[in-house]
């Protein structure tokens, strides 16, 4: 029994560590998936779970307080199911985002479901028969502060802020940048391209003066891109009555554009002419910071 709690130990840690490791090297993505949910207020708390997840797993992987490690370890498995579980019934969200952005591990709901399932039998298995008071060496507590550190600096290091400044004045043809898979744009027009989230309060809170940017000409067309949800599109146009098209995209696409929300794109001669991160400034003040005088 003893070997067999060992190798569901180590089973169990590996899930975890791999999971946590995968979310910190691009935790934009876990960031952005997290505010699918309707709780981007609470996305902050992001790297906090990708040390637990970590943690948890390193100190099943070393048998450290199995018994403890275990019961930890299934309650934040089933609370990430139950999440899971309202995600899919409510906002038709079908990738659970487990492993950030290696799609060949988020695979179906149902395998997710199983793979869950499975995880929580083997941790309650640890939890009841695994050992009480096997504390780690020097060497154990080195490794998994060590380990910490490095995914705690991969967590800070690919957390989306939103400081970055506008760049103005600075054509790019759109044609060498990512929006060439997203807009097909005419020379003799003036465009703002509009990266949100339906979720996100700085992108709700541009809303209003974004739809003023074409009704008072300063730009010719406004193209929104956002996630592909349904349910939150429904909702936002309810609320908002765009004036705008609106393109969705999957989330695997629609995060190559950009880390921070909302982002905007100033577009003349089929050029990127400024783009810059944050809300959206009403048309005047837009007008002299970013349209380039003649």
């Amino acid at each position: 029994m003893k070997k067999r709690i060992e190798i569901y130990s180590i089973i169990t840690g590996l899930v975890f560590v791999i999971s946590g490791m995968a979310k910190s090297l691009d935790i934009a993505v876990f960031v952005n998936t997290i505010s699918q949910y309707g709780i981007e207020n609470l996305q902050f708390i992001a790297p906090f779970i990708v040390l637990a997840e970590v943690l948890i797993g390193l100190m099943l992987i070393f048998q450290i307080w199995q018994k403890k490690t275990a019961m930890f370890g299934f309650i934040l498995i089933a609370f990430f199911t139950l999440i899971f579980t309202y995600g899919l019934l409510f906002k038709e969200i079908t990738d659970c985002g487990c492993f950030g952005k290696i799609k060949m591990l988020n695979t179906s709901p149902v395998f997710t479901f199983i793979r869950n399932f499975v995880l929580m039998i083997l941790l309650f298995v640890i939890w009841k028969k695994g050992e009480t008071n096997n504390k780690p060496n020097k060497w154990i507590f080195v490794t998994v502060l060590s380990f910490m550190c490095l995914i705690a600096f991969f967590a800070g290091y690919t957390f989306p802020y939103s400081n970055e400044k506008p760049q103005k004045y600075i054509a790019k043809p759109i044609k060498n940048s990512v929006l060439n898979e997203f807009v097909k744009t005419s020379k003799d027009s003036i465009y703002l391209v509009f990266a949100f989230t339906y979720t996100c309060p700085h992108c709700l809170n541009s809303i209003a003066n974004l739809k003023e940017y074409e009704n008072k000409g300063v730009v010719d067309r406004i193209i929104g891109l956002t996630l592909n949800d349904s349910v939150a599109q429904k909702k936002f146009i309810e609320n908002f009555n765009p004036n705008f098209e609106i393109k969705t995209f999957s989330a695997e696409k629609f995060f190559s554009i950009t880390k921070s929300f909302p982002k905007s794109f100033y577009i003349r001669n089929d050029s990127i002419i400024a783009e810059f991160s944050g809300e959206l400034p009403c048309f005047v003040v837009f007008n002299n910071a970013f349209t380039p005088k003649n």
